[in-house]
């Protein structure tokens, strides 16, 4: 009891006794996560009401991600699983015209959908401003940004080459070059100047030092959100966590200890094996002449100079009265593989990866386990594609789309007050592959017959266009007729016996009567 609590109570013991069980209904709670008994004193977090962390936060949780994917196996091949499962060879465009929304024919439908498809083919090889990459490996990049950085950001820019088909192109941007200038307003946050509800009205992008490193080039280049039409003239995208967010998160901000702890733990325990494997021989003069001989000897020799390390085949000489010592930590233990399993799983609940795609490992499961495992890993995968899609790869697409209109490559009558419907598509990513074919054919093929699914659903999860599916297959089937080749069950059918025509009765044979015997 302090010295108030022993004032209160010598002046009146009732409100003393209030104030103690004041404190004890203080420190419990009806939530176990929210106690303050000694247990959970040292539980101190400290309340924020900011959605976004601090700009030194967020700059050091982006340099120890890009560290972690530079230098850790486990965060690079995380990283390569993500990306490689949800953007993988690109995300493709199907469009897909409503005829009854435009009010148009179906053919006529079907004719602008092969004109816009034409249009997005031939503008993806051209689709970086820098001339590098395709609009693929922008995916690629763009999702790798995003995984490591928590955010991306890309400017639509106009290149003025005259050997480029369409004149739209995307600059990629570094996170970090998305700062608040020295002389910032009270409405700038994080880099972007907010409106009045919240909503970004200019980026503060800071100019690009192209590859020199002066850190004190801290000039800033005012870009708007949008244009007078409404085009995003800055693509920033970040999974949003919290309302009012205004920067992404690295993916790996809740699991950076972990790996440096894992990290740390298997170097010690590589170091530890090293130092096992090595075959040392000591030697210890006895004789106290040779031992002040050898103490003035040449150091590069090795004679008489002190030992710092050892190495496999190691002999040295020692003084007289020196020893060795020799530290047997017996590592590694009985708990490493454990250990190892267990950080392994913590991190992939995390990231929401099975344990087995973290280590790409199916050694030690069985056919169900791993069905299961893939199909969990296969809905995160998908929840990603289709927010990614619309988040950075639609945007693109609208305004690529627009462009050709006015280029005349699209007959799209009352495109401005159809925009939407003309810019509407399906974004198909690469196919999951199969478990078992055999079962999963049929299972297709059972829920299209029973009205579950469509062709354009199971095709899509193969990566496969349903329309060039059928086309392919259309022409496939003319050359094998004009070839006049027969299919396998053409041949089957054929050499099985014809079950429409009854086989012919055998003649009934009368059985004989049983004569009895007298």
């Amino acid at each position: 009891m302090n010295l108030i609590d022993s004032a209160i109570s010598a002046i009146s013991p009732s409100w003393a006794l209030k104030r103690q069980m004041l404190r004890r209904a203080m420190l419990s709670s009806a939530y176990k996560g929210a106690d303050h008994s000694r247990l959970r004193n040292n539980w101190t977090v400290f309340g924020s009401d900011e959605s976004t962390p601090a700009d030194s936060e967020l700059s050091l949780l982006r340099d120890r991600s890009r560290d972690a994917n530079r230098n850790d196996p486990i965060a690079c091949g995380a990283t390569e699983t993500l990306k490689t499962n949800i953007v993988g060879q690109g995300l493709k465009p199907q469009s897909r015209l409503r005829p009854e929304m435009l009010g148009i024919s179906p053919e006529r439908a079907r004719d602008i959908q092969k004109q816009i498809e034409n249009v997005w083919q031939t503008w993806q090889p051209y689709a970086d401003s820098a001339n590098r990459m395709d609009f693929a490996e922008m995916q690629l990049l763009a999702m790798t940004k995003i995984i490591e950085d928590g955010e991306v950001l890309a400017l639509p820019v106009w290149a003025t080459e005259p050997w480029r088909p369409l004149s739209r192109s995307i600059e990629m941007i570094e996170a970090h070059r998305l700062g608040t200038p020295m002389n910032k307003a009270a409405d700038v946050q994080a880099g972007i100047r907010l409106g009045k509800r919240g909503q970004p009205m200019t980026y503060f992008i800071r100019r690009s030092t192209d590859g020199k490193q002066n850190i004190l080039d801290l000039k800033y280049t005012p870009i708007s959100a949008f244009d007078s039409a409404g085009r995003p003239k800055v693509l920033h995208v970040f999974p949003t966590k919290r309302p009012g967010q205004l920067r992404g998160i690295p993916w790996f901000a809740p699991v950076l200890s972990l790996f440096k702890d894992l990290a740390d733990y298997l170097e010690a325990e590589i170091v530890a094996a090293r130092v096992a494997a090595c075959l040392a021989v000591f030697v210890t003069k006895q004789d106290p002449m040779m031992s002040a001989i050898s103490m003035g000897a040449d150091s590069e020799t090795g004679a008489g100079s002190r030992i710092q390390s050892i190495e496999p085949g190691l002999v040295s000489y020692l003084n007289t009265g020196e020893g060795i010592n020799v530290v047997d930590p017996k590592r590694p233990g009985d708990s490493f593989p454990s250990y190892v399993e267990t950080m392994l799983r913590l991190i992939g609940v995390s990231l929401g990866l099975p344990y087995e795609l973290i280590l790409k490992d199916f050694s030690k499961t069985n056919y169900s386990s791993a069905r299961a495992s893939l199909l969990e890993a296969r809905r995160m995968f998908t929840n990603w594609r289709g927010w990614f899609s619309r988040r950075f790869c639609q945007p693109i697409y609208d305004m690529v789309i627009e462009e050709a209109f006015l280029r005349d490559m699209i007959d799209a009558p009352n495109f401005y007050e159809m925009k939407a419907e003309y810019c509407r598509a399906a974004w198909i990513g690469g196919g999951w592959g199969w478990v078992d074919p055999v079962k999963e054919v049929q299972s297709s093929q059972m829920a299209i017959d029973a009205g579950l699914t469509t062709l354009a659903e199971e095709a899509a999860g193969q990566g496969r266009d349903w329309e060039e599916v059928l086309e392919q297959r259309a022409r496939e089937q003319l050359k094998i007729r004009e070839l006049g080749i027969q299919s396998a069950a053409e041949s089957e059918k054929k050499a099985a016996p014809d079950q429409d025509e009854p086989e012919p009765d055998e003649p009934e044979q009368e059985e004989p009567e049983n004569e009895e015997t007298e």
